[in-house]
């Protein structure tokens, strides 16, 4: 391939690393600042420094110092890449792991023969840069499972790169003496920097762009409080669910759940205790139902289990694992914390969420008229001549007053 002028190359690759890691730095400080992004645009800005030093490399006297310079910004730039994926990751970032490439090889340089062979410094800084871009792709590795459409990209540009650097180490091992504006392709090298470095910006964008959206989706359709599905989630999921349900002719139970005098918590307590009996909640259902379970908050202190392949006596068994679970926990407003529940089940009440949830909302009215802390099942399972045995119901504290809340 046809060589260039090495300074212009070189002028030319620094503008493009220059270019894309400000704006990569833009998008990281917008909003919230993201330090994935961060790392990222320093890394690809240290590469832009890097370059610049090494225009003056044919400057007389200048040789030296820029060979071990500017290698060890371009070192630290694929360190910043793998500890821009560490903390992606959630990973804490390792600062002496950071600085360890650039050390050793200001160590190597202060060794004369180091310095001045070209194929010896070629394979040190190759193998160091593979090793940052290795542990890179090892710590973005498990996130495939997560979103394996974002990750790929990232991973492919990463990979792409470190074979680039086994190819100039076996081209420089087949032809010994080369000089570095020959080496092996001069052009080839400057050319696979400007892409990787255009193609990692956008790969890590796309990441990054990603996990955003998922945690917008997931603020969407949950609880800031308990953590669990809100309501517009189980409407999504439970109606797909129910569908399903109907299809392969199974059953489906709902529970609906609603914590007694909660009311009376926030009024006596606060509301940071009413909000610590909620996140308490929402644990023993997290204990107590199975992992095909859907547990969501739908307001308040009311909450709703919709749970596949369940009839009648399993839902009242969950039900009455759940209603003595709490009653374990540290005593509410009247001596105890208690909960009362009403059942449905779509073999009996149907396969539409909003008349199942009728139905057990009925029911649950009723265990609050029946002196609260017991559990109901709807009228549709009733009438259907289902055999169950009632759950045992423990006698809530009696109320101060009617008039507060449930």
């Amino acid at each position: 391939m046809l060589n260039l002028d090495a300074r212009t190359l070189l002028i030319v690759e620094a503008f493009v690393l220059f270019l894309v890691g400000g704006l990569m730095l833009l998008a990281a400080l917008q909003g919230r600042r993201d330090r994935t992004l961060l790392w990222m645009s320093g890394a690809l800005l240290l590469g832009g420094v890097a370059f610049v030093v090494s225009t003056a490399r044919g400057i007389p006297g200048w040789r030296d110092p820029v060979i071990v310079l500017s290698n060890m910004l371009l070192i630290t730039g694929h360190a910043c890449i793998w500890t821009s994926l560490r903390i992606y990751v959630g990973r804490p970032m390792h600062v002496r792991a950071l600085l360890a490439g650039a050390a050793a090889w200001f160590a190597l340089c202060l060794w004369p023969w180091f310095l001045a062979s070209d194929a010896a410094r070629l394979l040190v800084f190759s193998l160091l840069s593979v090793a940052y871009l290795a542990a890179a792709g090892r710590a973005l590795w498990p996130e495939r499972h997560e979103d394996a459409g974002s990750v790929f990209p990232l991973l492919t540009v990463l990979v792409a790169h470190g074979l680039f650097y086994v190819y100039r180490v076996v081209s420089a091992v087949r032809v010994p003496g080369m000089s570095w504006l020959m080496w092996p392709d001069f052009t080839a090298a400057i050319l696979e920097g400007i892409l990787f470095a255009i193609s990692l910006s956008f790969a890590v964008l796309i990441l990054v762009r990603a996990r955003a959206e998922r945690r917008y989706r997931h603020a969407a359709l949950h609880d800031a409080l308990t953590r669990l599905p809100n309501r517009r989630a189980l409407f999504d999921q439970g109606a797909e669910a129910l569908a399903k349900a109907r299809r392969e002719g199974r059953d489906m139970a709902l529970l609906m759940c609603d914590l007694d005098w909660f009311k009376r918590i926030n009024d006596a307590q606060g509301h940071d205790a009413g909000d610590r009996v909620l996140t308490l909640f929402a644990d023993v259902l997290r204990t107590r139902v199975r992992a095909a379970d859907l547990c969501a908050r739908i307001g308040g202190e009311e909450f709703v289990i919709l749970a596949p392949d369940m009839g009648p006596l399993g839902a009242l068994d969950l039900a009455d694992r759940i209603r003595r679970a709490l009653a374990e926990y540290a005593p509410g407003a009247g001596g105890r914390l208690s909960v009362s529940i009403g059942i449905a089940c779509a073999s009996a009440d149907g396969y539409e969420l909003d008349s199942l949830m009728a139905c057990a909302d009925q029911a649950l009215y009723e265990a609050k008229a029946s002196g609260r802390d017991c559990v109901r099942q709807s009228a549709g399972l009733s009438a259907s001549g289902r055999t169950h045995t009632p759950a045992a119901r423990v006698r809530a504290a009696e109320p101060v007053s009617s008039s507060m809340g449930t």
